[in-house]
């Protein structure tokens, strides 16, 4: 059911972190100012100091830092790392530190080998040493004691000639050079990188549905039509419903779904569906009231049942009181469909209310009444669409998989989830739901440029301009 959920959709995700290129500023932007703050102001200045000594190889087998080839080359790099190892032993460590401890209490050897640093000079056989600390005067005493003591032990490990020292350190007067820019251009990066990381790792994890086409390419149902969802500020269901004061691309969004429908139904026998999703709030009883709106509007008879008996929503968008009649009764017998079914307002289209609620809705759908009850309202309506609770919620809307002609599934924009939807599937698959397409509904769709809002209202306003002459 769903084909490409592994796959990463590179450009997908090269949108996705394009749309958050603001966050992405945010973090460049506190990654500089906090580098170049801590860099300028709150770092603590450090000195370095240098000496240098030439090392002559009495040892055949060692390169003489005279490169002939990259060979030599190799060997002479291999040679100065023997160096760094042996300066930095422990015997050279110990040695060092018993010349500094009168002056520098508390000095140990792991502290002074963290502050030395050791390199060729210019690929000579001059070896430079240097120690960074924040003591300028500390810095070049280490330098001094390990040009004294290391030459020994060098001598003796690695067979080399004579070592002599050119220049012993001296205490340097400057601290070391800090850039803040540099620094903060450094921040700058990490920032950019930690929130493109981030960004990428919700965009994976992220399973809500974004577009039409992680519908098409993980699942087998159509899209039937992608529908607006109105912005309401007010929490009022009924100013949701299509009116003359609708839009039009809403009012052809509903035709779109309307047709589509009828096609899928076409050759079927039954005339009932049901409305329903994977989880609630994803916007299925708006959908089934506008639904069932536009297919009155083009000369259908329909009739839009709450079947949700345990949370009936319809009496909110079409405004009937809450205590009326309606399917629960018809079920256990109480009342009959022509004494409950009531006018919505609109030509065309009646509604039958949800009743009272019950304990056990599953099991009066699941009651022979309901066939004598369909069989009665199809020979009356030309449309029976069940506004149903939520698929994974409920068992209620796979009740009626045997006495429908199917399902609609709404899916709502960045809020429905794939795994839910492959859930409901399954549920469908296993109980026998046809699941006849899918309703897209959300507030960002990409509108063409041909069948966007400027489209609508320049065509529209083009025609009424003709059908007046």
């Amino acid at each position: 059911m769903e084909g490409g959920a592994k796959r990463i959709d590179l450009k997908k995700l090269f949108f996705y972190l394009l749309k958050r290129c603001w966050l992405i500023i945010i973090c460049a932007a506190i990654g500089f100012a906090g580098m170049y703050w801590y860099t300028a102001y709150k770092q603590t200045d450090t000195y370095t100091a240098s000496a240098t000594v030439y090392v002559l190889n009495g040892n055949p087998n060692l390169v003489n830092y005279q490169y002939a080839n990259i060979t030599d080359l190799n060997s002479a790099v291999a040679l100065l790392d023997t160096y760094t190892v042996v300066i930095k032993s422990s015997k050279v460590m110990s040695a060092v530190t018993e010349r500094l401890a009168a002056d520098y209490p508390g000095i140990n050897g792991d502290f002074i080998s963290r502050t030395l640093s050791m390199g060729s000079v210019a690929e000579t056989g001059v070896l430079r040493i240097m120690s960074t600390t924040s003591d300028a005067k500390l810095s070049a005493d280490i330098c001094n004691a390990v040009v004294d003591v290391a030459p020994a032990e060098i001598i003796r490990v690695v067979a080399a000639g004579s070592i002599e020292v050119i220049d012993y350190a001296e205490v340097p007067e400057l601290p070391d050079y800090r850039s803040p820019l540099r620094q903060g251009l450094i921040g700058a990066l990490a920032g950019v990188f930690l929130a493109a990381a981030l960004l990428t790792l919700l965009f994976l994890i992220n399973r809500k549905v974004t577009d039409t086409e992680s519908i098409t390419e993980n699942y087998t149902p159509p899209v039937l039509a992608e529908i607006q969802r109105k912005n309401v500020k007010w929490k009022d269901p009924a100013r949701l419903l299509l009116d003359s004061g609708s839009l039009t691309e809403q009012i052809e969004s509903y035709a779109k779904l309307r047709m589509n429908l009828f096609y899928t139904l076409a050759g079927k026998e039954k005339k009932s569906i049901v409305i329903t999703s994977a989880i609630s709030g994803e916007g299925k009883s708006t959908i089934a009231a506008n639904l069932a709106i536009s297919c009155a509007m083009s000369g259908k008879k329909v009739l839009l049942v709450d079947a949700d008996i345990r949370r009936a929503c319809q009496r909110e968008h079409f405004k009937y009181e809450e205590e009326k009649p309606g399917l629960s009764e018809i079920l256990i017998g109480e009342e009959t469909w022509q004494n409950v079914v009531i006018p919505s307002g609109r030509d065309n289209l009646s509604i039958l209310p949800a009743g009272h609620a019950a304990p056990n809705p599953a099991e009066l759908l699941s009651l022979p009444v309901l066939s004598t009850l369909l069989e009665e309202l199809e020979q009356n309506f030309d449309l029976i669409l069940f506004d149903t609770p939520p698929m994974n919620v409920v068992s209620d809307p796979l009740a009626l998989s045997s006495h429908v002609a199917g399902c609609v599934l709404v899916i709502r924009q960045y809020y429905s989830d794939h795994r839910e939807i492959r859930k409901a599937l399954i549920s469908a698959e296993m109980a026998g739901m046809n699941v006849l397409g899918f309703v897209f509904y959300g507030e960002k769709l990409k509108q063409g440029k041909y069948y966007g809002k400027k489209y609508y209202k320049k065509y529209y306003s083009r025609y009424e301009r003709q059908t007046e002459k």
